[in-house]
Protein backbone atom coordinates (compact mmCIF):
# COMPACT_ATOMS: atom_id res chain seq x y z
CA UNK A 1 0.00 0.00 0.00
CA UNK A 2 1.06 3.46 -1.06
CA UNK A 3 0.00 6.81 0.81
CA UNK A 4 0.23 10.44 -0.64
CA UNK A 5 0.41 13.19 1.45
CA UNK A 6 -0.39 16.77 0.43
CA UNK A 7 0.37 20.13 2.28
CA UNK A 8 -1.38 21.78 -0.80
CA UNK A 9 -1.24 25.78 -1.13
CA UNK A 10 -2.38 27.88 -3.40
CA UNK A 11 1.25 28.17 -5.59
CA UNK A 12 3.31 24.85 -5.85
CA UNK A 13 6.77 26.62 -4.41
CA UNK A 14 4.72 26.19 -0.98
CA UNK A 15 3.01 22.59 -1.60
CA UNK A 16 4.67 20.00 -0.22
CA UNK A 17 4.26 16.35 -1.62
CA UNK A 18 4.90 13.13 0.13
CA UNK A 19 4.85 9.26 -0.54
CA UNK A 20 5.39 6.80 1.71
CA UNK A 21 5.53 2.85 0.38
CA UNK A 22 3.60 0.60 3.88
CA UNK A 23 4.95 -2.42 2.22
CA UNK A 24 8.21 -1.25 2.62
CA UNK A 25 7.88 0.78 5.52
CA UNK A 26 9.85 3.56 4.23
CA UNK A 27 9.56 7.15 2.38
CA UNK A 28 9.72 6.96 -1.08
CA UNK A 29 9.87 10.73 -1.80
CA UNK A 30 9.06 14.02 -0.04
CA UNK A 31 9.80 16.97 -1.96
CA UNK A 32 7.74 20.65 -3.28
CA UNK A 33 5.52 20.52 -5.95
CA UNK A 34 7.56 21.63 -9.09
CA UNK A 35 6.57 25.04 -10.51
CA UNK A 36 6.76 23.96 -13.53
CA UNK A 37 4.90 20.40 -13.07
CA UNK A 38 1.91 22.25 -11.03
CA UNK A 39 -1.49 20.88 -11.43
CA UNK A 40 -0.49 17.62 -13.74
CA UNK A 41 2.55 16.89 -11.68
CA UNK A 42 0.11 16.83 -8.37
CA UNK A 43 -2.34 14.59 -10.44
CA UNK A 44 -0.08 11.61 -11.88
CA UNK A 45 1.41 11.36 -8.05
CA UNK A 46 -2.08 10.74 -6.64
CA UNK A 47 -3.15 8.61 -9.40
CA UNK A 48 0.29 6.61 -9.40
CA UNK A 49 -0.47 2.92 -9.60
CA UNK A 50 -0.55 1.84 -6.43
CA UNK A 51 -1.46 4.55 -4.36
CA UNK A 52 -4.65 3.56 -1.92
CA UNK A 53 -5.56 7.00 -0.58
CA UNK A 54 -4.13 10.98 -0.28
CA UNK A 55 -4.54 12.94 2.47
CA UNK A 56 -4.87 16.55 1.59
CA UNK A 57 -4.64 19.25 4.15
CA UNK A 58 -6.95 22.02 2.52
CA UNK A 59 -10.52 21.90 3.20
CA UNK A 60 -12.65 19.69 0.35
CA UNK A 61 -15.86 21.80 0.44
CA UNK A 62 -17.38 24.50 1.32
CA UNK A 63 -20.28 25.03 4.25
CA UNK A 64 -23.95 24.65 3.46
CA UNK A 65 -25.06 27.91 4.93
CA UNK A 66 -22.60 29.96 2.83
CA UNK A 67 -23.06 28.26 -0.66
CA UNK A 68 -26.77 28.61 -0.03
CA UNK A 69 -26.28 32.32 0.68
CA UNK A 70 -23.82 33.03 -2.27
CA UNK A 71 -26.30 31.30 -4.58
CA UNK A 72 -28.87 33.60 -2.87
CA UNK A 73 -27.53 37.10 -3.19
CA UNK A 74 -25.88 36.41 -6.79
CA UNK A 75 -29.28 35.41 -7.68
CA UNK A 76 -30.87 39.06 -6.37
CA UNK A 77 -32.22 36.78 -3.69
CA UNK A 78 -32.62 38.34 -0.02
CA UNK A 79 -29.60 37.20 2.17
CA UNK A 80 -31.23 34.53 4.23
CA UNK A 81 -32.08 35.69 7.56
CA UNK A 82 -32.27 33.29 10.79
CA UNK A 83 -33.25 35.86 13.30
CA UNK A 84 -29.75 34.98 15.27
CA UNK A 85 -26.86 36.76 13.14
CA UNK A 86 -23.90 35.94 15.55
CA UNK A 87 -24.81 31.88 14.94
CA UNK A 88 -26.15 32.64 10.89
CA UNK A 89 -22.06 34.33 10.25
CA UNK A 90 -20.69 31.23 12.38
CA UNK A 91 -22.38 28.94 10.36
CA UNK A 92 -21.47 30.80 6.63
CA UNK A 93 -17.62 30.44 8.40
CA UNK A 94 -17.20 27.13 9.53
CA UNK A 95 -18.20 23.56 8.51
CA UNK A 96 -19.90 20.56 10.03
CA UNK A 97 -16.14 18.88 10.27
CA UNK A 98 -14.89 22.68 11.82
CA UNK A 99 -16.91 22.10 14.74
CA UNK A 100 -16.70 18.52 15.03
CA UNK A 101 -13.29 19.03 15.09
CA UNK A 102 -12.96 21.91 17.37
CA UNK A 103 -15.08 20.13 20.03
CA UNK A 104 -12.67 16.90 20.05
CA UNK A 105 -9.42 18.60 19.84
CA UNK A 106 -9.70 21.98 20.93
CA UNK A 107 -8.09 22.85 17.70
CA UNK A 108 -10.72 25.27 15.26
CA UNK A 109 -9.87 24.78 11.61
CA UNK A 110 -9.37 28.04 9.15
CA UNK A 111 -12.63 28.95 7.95
CA UNK A 112 -12.69 28.24 4.09
CA UNK A 113 -15.02 30.82 3.29
CA UNK A 114 -13.42 33.59 5.64
CA UNK A 115 -9.62 33.18 5.91
CA UNK A 116 -6.94 32.89 3.14
CA UNK A 117 -7.14 29.20 3.00
CA UNK A 118 -9.78 29.24 0.88
CA UNK A 119 -7.17 30.02 -1.70
CA UNK A 120 -5.92 26.74 -1.76
CA UNK A 121 -8.85 25.12 -1.39
CA UNK A 122 -10.17 26.27 -4.95
CA UNK A 123 -6.80 24.62 -6.05
CA UNK A 124 -8.55 21.73 -4.36
CA UNK A 125 -11.47 21.57 -5.85
CA UNK A 126 -10.01 21.96 -9.57
CA UNK A 127 -7.50 18.81 -8.21
CA UNK A 128 -10.58 17.02 -7.62
CA UNK A 129 -11.92 18.00 -10.97
CA UNK A 130 -8.83 17.05 -12.65
CA UNK A 131 -8.35 13.12 -10.54
CA UNK A 132 -12.31 12.34 -12.01
CA UNK A 133 -10.98 13.34 -15.36
CA UNK A 134 -8.08 11.70 -15.11
CA UNK A 135 -9.61 8.15 -13.87
CA UNK A 136 -13.47 8.61 -15.56
CA UNK A 137 -14.70 7.51 -12.22
CA UNK A 138 -16.63 9.94 -10.36
CA UNK A 139 -16.24 7.80 -7.18
CA UNK A 140 -12.54 8.32 -7.30
CA UNK A 141 -13.21 11.44 -5.46
CA UNK A 142 -15.73 11.34 -1.98
CA UNK A 143 -15.26 14.11 -0.03
CA UNK A 144 -16.43 12.83 3.33
CA UNK A 145 -12.73 10.54 2.22
CA UNK A 146 -14.78 7.39 3.72
CA UNK A 147 -14.37 5.86 0.02
CA UNK A 148 -12.41 7.09 -3.02
CA UNK A 149 -8.78 8.35 -3.52
CA UNK A 150 -8.94 11.38 -1.71
CA UNK A 151 -9.11 12.37 2.30
CA UNK A 152 -9.23 15.67 3.91
CA UNK A 153 -6.56 15.52 7.07
CA UNK A 154 -5.40 18.47 9.43
CA UNK A 155 -1.37 18.01 10.68
CA UNK A 156 -1.95 19.83 13.63
CA UNK A 157 -5.10 18.52 14.74
CA UNK A 158 -3.32 14.85 14.62
CA UNK A 159 -0.08 16.21 16.21
CA UNK A 160 -1.96 17.12 19.19
CA UNK A 161 -4.42 13.88 19.54
CA UNK A 162 -1.25 11.90 19.40
CA UNK A 163 -0.09 13.71 22.33
CA UNK A 164 2.66 16.24 20.52
CA UNK A 165 3.06 19.72 20.84
CA UNK A 166 2.02 21.16 17.35
CA UNK A 167 2.67 24.95 18.22
CA UNK A 168 5.72 26.05 17.25
CA UNK A 169 7.02 24.35 13.93
CA UNK A 170 5.94 26.72 11.46
CA UNK A 171 8.21 29.03 9.51
CA UNK A 172 12.05 29.79 8.99
CA UNK A 173 14.57 30.23 12.01
CA UNK A 174 16.41 27.70 14.27
CA UNK A 175 13.41 27.24 16.88
CA UNK A 176 10.84 26.57 14.46
CA UNK A 177 13.61 23.68 12.52
CA UNK A 178 14.47 22.64 15.92
CA UNK A 179 10.36 21.88 16.87
CA UNK A 180 10.61 20.08 13.30
CA UNK A 181 13.54 18.18 14.08
CA UNK A 182 11.32 16.61 17.66
CA UNK A 183 8.39 16.07 15.78
CA UNK A 184 10.08 14.63 12.75
CA UNK A 185 11.79 12.07 15.19
CA UNK A 186 8.76 11.37 17.24
CA UNK A 187 6.75 10.29 14.19
CA UNK A 188 9.44 8.27 13.07
CA UNK A 189 9.56 6.28 16.16
CA UNK A 190 5.82 5.88 16.45
CA UNK A 191 5.47 4.94 12.77
CA UNK A 192 9.03 2.64 12.11
CA UNK A 193 9.44 4.30 8.89
CA UNK A 194 12.69 4.54 6.94
CA UNK A 195 14.18 8.27 6.36
CA UNK A 196 17.09 8.66 4.95
CA UNK A 197 18.80 11.51 5.69
CA UNK A 198 18.28 13.83 2.73
CA UNK A 199 14.38 13.11 3.39
CA UNK A 200 14.93 14.10 7.08
CA UNK A 201 16.76 17.38 6.04
CA UNK A 202 14.04 17.92 3.56
CA UNK A 203 11.38 17.68 6.50
CA UNK A 204 13.24 19.51 9.09
CA UNK A 205 14.05 22.73 6.81
CA UNK A 206 10.32 22.91 5.34
CA UNK A 207 7.36 22.92 7.46
CA UNK A 208 5.51 22.52 4.03
CA UNK A 209 7.04 18.93 3.81
CA UNK A 210 6.28 17.51 7.38
CA UNK A 211 3.11 18.43 6.63
CA UNK A 212 2.57 16.39 3.86
CA UNK A 213 4.54 13.49 5.50
CA UNK A 214 1.58 13.97 8.83
CA UNK A 215 -1.06 13.85 5.59
CA UNK A 216 0.64 10.55 4.61
CA UNK A 217 0.85 8.80 7.68
CA UNK A 218 -2.86 10.05 8.29
CA UNK A 219 -4.00 8.90 5.21
CA UNK A 220 -2.86 5.24 6.17
CA UNK A 221 -5.19 5.74 9.33
CA UNK A 222 -7.87 6.75 7.21
CA UNK A 223 -7.64 3.74 5.31
CA UNK A 224 -7.26 1.18 8.18
CA UNK A 225 -10.49 3.06 9.31
CA UNK A 226 -8.82 4.17 12.66
CA UNK A 227 -10.23 8.06 11.94
CA UNK A 228 -13.32 9.98 12.99
CA UNK A 229 -16.13 9.12 10.62
CA UNK A 230 -18.99 11.07 9.72
CA UNK A 231 -22.07 9.18 11.65
CA UNK A 232 -25.16 8.32 9.07
CA UNK A 233 -26.47 11.93 9.79
CA UNK A 234 -23.55 13.59 8.72
CA UNK A 235 -22.38 11.43 5.82
CA UNK A 236 -24.77 13.49 3.22
CA UNK A 237 -23.64 17.16 4.62
CA UNK A 238 -19.71 15.95 4.35
CA UNK A 239 -19.59 14.70 1.12
CA UNK A 240 -20.18 18.34 -0.08
CA UNK A 241 -18.38 20.17 2.89
CA UNK A 242 -15.76 17.76 3.30
CA UNK A 243 -14.58 15.96 6.13
CA UNK A 244 -11.73 16.38 8.54
CA UNK A 245 -10.04 12.93 9.29
CA UNK A 246 -8.45 12.72 12.88
CA UNK A 247 -6.55 10.24 13.70
CA UNK A 248 -7.70 7.49 16.85
CA UNK A 249 -4.97 7.90 19.22
CA UNK A 250 -5.64 4.40 20.92
CA UNK A 251 -4.80 2.64 17.70
CA UNK A 252 -1.34 1.81 15.95
CA UNK A 253 -0.40 3.37 12.78
CA UNK A 254 0.05 0.47 9.97
CA UNK A 255 3.60 -0.63 9.37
Amino acid sequence: MRTVGLDLAAQPVNTGVCVVDWANGQVVSVAANSTAGGDSELVDIMCAPGVTKVGIDAPLGWPDDFVAAMVAHHSGQPWPDTGDAGDHRRRLRLRLTDTTVAASTGRTPMSVSADRIAVAAMRGALLQHLIVERTGDPSTVDRSGTSGLVAEVYPAAALAVWGMDPTGYKGAGDTARDRRHLLLDALISRTGLAVDATQRAAMIGSDHLLDAFICAVVAAAVVDGSTTQPTGDERARACREGWIHVPDPTRADPT
